[in-house]
């Protein structure tokens, strides 16, 4: 079947128009997300995260990060858990001009886990937060930034 002209510039404008109303759907969603994201301090933040829930230290939470980083601006990490019902994971890196550095909304189907990289500011704690129905669970690391890897 042979494609004529005026039908690719149809399909084309109909895919276009689409596509458009989609963007401008996930935009309007994500407005409310940017207040989460926008520089504050550490305190204004872990209250935002924690919505008056009581946080309590777990072992349940496994937080791996490297103690040492020799390039702040790429510093993986990896987080999992043993906890049931987690509804949100956060991670919150303490001296941070942003200090929600990732906050992801779980299903309950499936096992909490999350990796990425981070982008350090300098020498810091970095904070999991594993959000359930009636409380917040956190562990720590300590990070240490180096300058150009020789430990400065």
């Amino acid at each position: 079947m042979k494609a004529s002209r005026r039908k690719f510039l149809i399909t084309t404008i109909a895919f276009s128009a689409a596509g458009i109303a989609l963007f401008k759907s996930s935009l309007a969603n994500a407005e409310w997300l940017s207040a989460d994201f926008e520089p504050g301090s550490f305190d204004a933040t872990m209250k935002q995260l924690l919505k008056g829930k009581p946080i309590v230290e777990t072992d349940k939470i496994d937080l791996n990060i490297p103690e040492i980083a020799e390039n702040g601006a790429l510093v993986p990490i990896t987080v999992t858990s043993s906890l049931k019902d987690i509804k949100n994971l956060a991670i919150v890196v303490e001296q941070n001009p942003i200090p929600l550095a990732i906050e992801a909304v779980l299903m309950p189907e499936l096992e909490p886990f999350l990796s990425a990289r981070l982008k350090l500011a300098s020498t810091s704690f970095v904070f999991a937060i594993a959000e359930t129905e009636k409380v917040c669970y956190s562990v720590k690391k300590k990070v240490k930034v180096t300058i150009g890897g020789c430990g400065g």
